[in-house]
């Protein structure tokens, strides 16, 4: 990624070290089209990628329109019987039931179904950017109690009248007693947080000691963003203040407290296919229209596994004690 500033020095610190940082790129919003361009500096410590300067609360509010999908209801995802059999053999979901038995899903549980998170009997959960609640409804559905938090009111009355007990506001507002919960998770949220640090501190307050902390984010490390830049579709400016690395997002939540339990990447054709009609030009979803383009999706993925460079991290740290 260049710039004409890209060897300026950026005078705010980085959000997650407190290093020094540079200019990275600049780009405007590719997905819902608002008008202005924005910068990103990159850390020359820890390699953390953020907006800036960090936009004010109003100004951050702004960039996600009603019409933002995550907003959405959508569906709930159901489970087939091979899930259903990874699921109890090997996160420890004994209460669900499935016609497989147990050894196949033990053996399947090790090339697949690797986003899960351990059972814990009686668990409250609490998803932090729950959106339109469907990861709250699929937890619900595997026995947890489900909460959520929000700010944006859409989304909110969206949960409420599913039935769903979700807090409007910012984390912070809501209050929780320490210890409350067994499960924090952020789904593609703390790339939003203009301070990520403090959401941590937060979740280690609010978790029991043994909790586990599950966070999804893009990985600003990924061979798609190497080889498209500002063309790469999980940029997603200006919505995504900071953009994370492996290692970084483990600095991060480590110096909170909390232990490693598991941090690995993944990819989807979506991000490439998305970030190729971004190249190209083209508007909607073309390219995965397109067999030759769909085949090469498949081929990224597999390089992506290979050189561990997937496009979105999955990271699960756990609360001592």
């Amino acid at each position: 990624m260049t710039g004409p500033g890209l060897t300026a020095t950026v005078l705010q610190p980085c959000p997650v070290c407190g290093g020094e940082s540079r200019f990275s790129f600049r780009s405007g919003d590719r997905l819902h089209a608002l008008p202005g361009e924005y910068d990103y500096a990159e850390c020359t410590g820890c390699q953390a990628v953020f907006q800036t300067p960090t936009p004010s609360g109003e100004a951050i509010a702004a960039f996600y329109p009603d019409e933002y999908s995550p907003y959405r209801i959508g569906k709930t995802r159901r489970r087939n019987p091979v899930e259903r059999a990874v699921l109890r053999a090997r996160y420890g979901y004994r209460h669900l039931e499935s016609p497989l038995p147990d050894w196949l899903g033990r053996v399947v549980g090790l090339f697949a179904y690797g986003k899960s998170v351990p059972w814990m009997p009686n668990g409250r959960m609490l998803d932090v950017g729950c959106g339109g609640g469907a990861n709250l409804r699929a937890m619900q559905a595997l026995g947890w109690e489900p909460h959520g938090v929000d700010f944006n009111p859409v989304a909110v009355q969206t949960c409420r009248q599913s039935g769903l007990d979700v807090f409007h506001g910012e984390l912070s507002q809501a209050g929780f007693p320490d210890g409350t919960f067994d499960l924090v998770s952020a789904h593609h949220v703390i790339e939003h947080m203009a301070d990520p640090a403090a959401l941590v501190r937060e979740a280690f307050r609010i978790l029991k000691p043994g909790g586990m902390l599950l966070l999804r984010t893009p990985n600003s490390a990924a061979l798609g963003r190497a080889w498209l830049g500002t063309d790469w579709y999980a940029n997603d400016v200006p919505r995504h203040l900071i953009l994370f690395s492996p290692d970084n997002l483990a600095l991060l939540v480590e110096t909170a407290g909390f232990q490693r339990r598991v941090i690995k990447t993944s990819s989807t054709p979506k991000i490439l296919l998305n970030s190729l009609d971004y190249r190209r030009g083209a508007r909607g979803q073309v390219s995965k229209s397109r067999r030759p383009l769909r085949m090469l999706a498949r081929m990224y993925m597999t390089a992506a596994a290979i050189t561990g460079r997937g496009d979105e991290i999955f990271a699960i740290f756990r609360k001592p004690g």
